[in-house]
């Protein structure tokens, strides 16, 4: 009404076509809705129809293409013609009669949902255009449908549509725009939804901060997905077991599984019995974290909540035996789910075979596969690629592939990889290569572990020219090596006492960005000190003309990069430094702290690096966290 004074007094009774379409009673409540007062977007949509009706006055005519586009560029009323979009969407069925028009048809049609998106969208716009719908049961669903097509914005204008038809919505349509905002991942439109639901006294429930809660898990905030639940209960919104189901997911997707315990733990105080979907997400939770141990404790409380474990529970903690090597474990999770009378899937059979393969139980992973068979579970290709890496030998491995082809498998990469590390594990290399033809036959590209899974067997068997030739099949392709490649082709040349291409490897590393670490560094000294080069290389020649300087040179390297060297690359190190008789490095080196494993970063290394290199000192400082802090998080659930 406050727009419609300003269009009257400009055009009169002759309103432009385009004009009388552009806005309506549902494109203000729209404006209302996303601008945070109806009456100031209404004076801001008359602000821009007198701003249009001076131009079209000055030009003379105004299509309507551009009037359009003018409002549109708005930037605080861009927002409101959500509704509108789908007009423009429907222009096509603009000139066809109303009495043509099938409202049960076009409502019949997106229930079902089966037809394209375009189509669902122009039943829509017809719908909306010609005011079809009546019902909130009609609008719920077509929001519903909107949520799904990711149209967030049609499916809050959907509430201003109500409006102008003088139905007021209800919770239920509420947690449906909030459902199409989760699927969207508008968080920030979310809160902002919730707050409208206060104002227009609509009081949201369990469902609608389940949702919200949800959204924030998506987004990783995990933080103000607990200050929404701790909002919850300040509030007094009487809850169950939904958000703090969401909350634990949401803790669970950002890694935070101590803080998701604690709110499971919380349950108990607030009168609130966990159920099977509570039980299933902190399961989740600590199948994702890898607690094994805790996920079996969880089973065990489950059974003495007086509920019964689902195949879903039983995953959860199979994956954190997986995750952990625990092949015991998983076996005894089997037996456990024959106790509890649960029938295990293929899912959970799939990672018990392929928990007992990592865990070195061949056998007993090739008993559950035959058990699988028996059952008749469903087999895929992850199934064949476990029980190919558990085979005793290669030849059972790829009979297996006479297997896949009965059951109407395809293999994919997962499968070939599988086979060309059981062959390389048998030292068969040119059945290996045979595996990579053919997956390149079957338009499957090798991956750079495949590649290195060949490459180390062609190292093995002392093959240095196929070492060669495969690594230059990476370039053509499009197979970047990696660290691991690099630190094979190195061995592989001090073996063939290569050191010019050992050393030019070293720099194509770094030419490729890859940053070379422990192993490259412990191979390098290994064959400068057995091999020395040639004078020249690198312009230096150590002392007696018996080692070469590039040994130090990589020692030094090693200090710059933080490694620790380990005691055999010590002892190297050593002996180098005393036959070009620098017996101060030699002292020097002898007492350096060595690794007994994997290298680490050493505070000692990182306090000599710095006086090589100085410029570490002015490197900027990391910006401050500015989320907020835990204890304002959840003070409402500490309380």
């Amino acid at each position: 009404p406050a727009a419609a004074a300003p269009m009257e007094a400009c055009f009169g009774s002759s309103q432009p076509p385009w004009l009388s379409r552009a806005w309506s009673p549902g494109a203000s409540a729209v404006a209302g809705r996303l601008c945070g007062s109806r009456r100031r977007a209404a004076t801001i949509a008359g602000l821009m129809l007198l701003c249009c009706a001076a131009a079209a006055a000055a030009v003379g005519a105004l299509c309507t293409g551009w009037g359009l586009g003018l409002l549109r560029s708005c930037p605080s009323a861009g927002k409101a013609f959500a509704d509108f979009r789908m007009r423009k969407v429907s222009k096509m069925v603009r000139t066809e009669s109303q009495d043509t028009v099938n409202r049960n048809t076009l409502l019949q049609e997106l229930r079902e949902g089966k037809r394209k998106k375009e189509d669902l969208v122009r039943n829509v716009a017809i719908l909306q255009q010609r005011r079809l719908l009546t019902k909130r049961d009609e609008y719920n669903m077509v929001i519903v449908l909107l949520g799904k097509l990711r149209l967030w914005k049609e499916a809050v204008g959907m509430l201003a549509d109500m409006e102008r038809n003088g139905l007021k919505p209800d919770l239920f349509c509420y947690n449906a725009v909030l459902k199409a905002l989760q699927i969207s991942g508008k968080f920030k439109e979310s809160v902002e939804m919730l707050t409208e639901m206060w104002a227009e006294n609509v009081l949201p429930d369990e469902v609608s901060y389940m949702i919200i809660i949800a959204t924030f898990g998506q987004a990783g905030m995990w933080v103000e997905a607990l200050q929404l639940l701790a909002d919850l209960e300040k509030r007094g919104v009487k809850a169950s077991c939904k958000p703090y189901s969401a909350a634990i997911v949401a803790c669970g997707r950002c890694g935070q599984a101590e803080k998701a315990m604690q709110v499971f733990d919380y349950l108990p105080e607030l009168g609130i019995e966990p159920d099977g979907l509570t039980f299933g997400a902190i399961l989740g939770v600590l199948g994702k974290d890898g607690d094994w141990r805790g996920t079996i404790d969880m089973l065990r409380r489950i059974r003495e909540a007086g509920l019964k474990p689902d195949s879903v529970h039983y995953l959860a903690a199979m994956s954190a035996c997986n995750r952990k090597l625990r092949g015991y474990e998983a076996l005894q999770l089997m037996v456990d789910m024959y106790k509890d009378q649960v029938k295990p899937d293929s899912a959970v059979y799939n990672l018990a075979i392929n928990t007992c393969r990592k865990s070195g139980l061949n056998e007993q992973a090739l008993e559950l596969f035959k058990e699988m068979k028996e059952e008749g579970e469903e087999r895929d290709s992850r199934t064949y690629s476990a029980v190919m890496g558990a085979s005793r030998t290669w030849q059972e491995a790829t009979a297996l592939l006479a297997d896949m082809k009965v059951d109407k498998i395809k293999p994919d990469m997962a499968v070939y990889g599988s086979l060309i590390n059981t062959c390389a594990r048998d030292g068969e290399l040119d059945q290996a290569r045979s595996l990579l033809g053919e997956m390149k036959a079957a338009d499957i590209n090798p991956d750079v572990l495949i590649y290195n899974t060949v490459i180390r067997a062609a190292h093995e068997a002392q093959q240095w020219g196929v070492v060669g030739d495969i690594f230059e099949e990476m370039v053509p392709n499009e197979v970047k090596p990696d660290v691991v490649t690099y630190n094979t082709l190195i061995k592989t040349a001090g073996d063939s006492r290569e050191w010019q291409r050992a050393l030019g490897l070293l720099d194509d590393m770094r030419s490729q960005g890859l940053k070379p670490d422990f192993l490259h560094y412990r191979s390098l000294i290994f064959l400068c000190e057995r091999y020395p080069p040639c004078h020249g290389v690198r312009g230096q020649l150590l002392l007696g003309c018996q080692q070469f300087e590039t040994v130090l040179d990589v020692y030094y390297e090693m200090k710059e990069a933080f490694l620790l060297p380990d005691g055999k690359t010590v002892e190297s190190l050593v002996r180098v430094c005393r036959k070009i008789g620098r017996q101060d490095l030699a002292e020097e080196i002898g007492n350096t702290k060595v690794t007994k494993s994997d290298p680490r970063k050493g505070s000692e290394w990182k306090s000599n690096a710095r006086n090589v290199r100085q410029d570490r000192d002015d490197r900027e400082e990391r910006p401050q966290d500015r989320r907020p802090t835990l204890s304002v998080a959840i003070a409402g659930i500490e309380e």
